[in-house]
């Protein structure tokens, strides 16, 4: 019985290894995306200290909090979070406090405009526009979506980096 019990064991952490696609080497591209998270309308501050460059593969740099950088294949949105310490899956966006999906309140992702059901799981393309939101079921997003600047348009290929430190 307990060798049945950790073969499933066992299963369900491939299983779940086997949905993330492996980071690839850092340096393997350079690219980058807009975000804004909306919590009950409001936005997310994340131009300070505390986020800046956490990993080197994937950041946010230069006290702007609008554009995440990204020096390696295989990355997530998931993963950007996840390297602030926060979580993001379809369900709740985790950031010290749970915003998850209920019968009045609702988490949605929109990728350029439109919306997305893989959340954590997005890989992070160049110049992509990423809104996480967190609100009323039959809220608009609409302002939210338009809220998402162009950073990135102008970041990617510019080569400009800074040193995890």
């Amino acid at each position: 019985m307990r060798r049945i019990i950790l073969l499933i064991a066992l299963l369900v952490l491939l299983a779940g290894c086997a949905k993330r696609p492996p980071i690839g080497p850092l340096g393997g591209i350079h690219i980058h995306a807009d975000y804004e998270v909306y919590i009950d309308g409001t936005p997310v501050d994340f131009a300070k200290r505390e986020y800046m460059v956490k990993a080197q593969y994937v950041h946010i740099e230069g006290m702007d909090g609008d554009v995440i950088h990204v020096h390696a294949t295989g990355v997530t949105i998931g993963e950007f979070f996840r390297t602030l310490g926060m979580k993001l899956t379809d369900e709740c966006f985790k950031m010290g406090k749970k915003y998850c999906t209920d019968e009045q309140k609702t988490l949605k992702f929109y990728v350029n405009g439109e919306p997305n059901d893989l959340y954590g799981d997005y890989l992070i393309g160049d110049k992509d526009k990423l809104l996480i939101s967190y609100g009323p079921v039959d809220e608009n997003v609409s302002a939210q979506i338009a809220s998402v600047t162009e950073k990135a348009r102008t970041e990617s290929g510019s080569g400009r980096t800074m040193k995890l430190g």
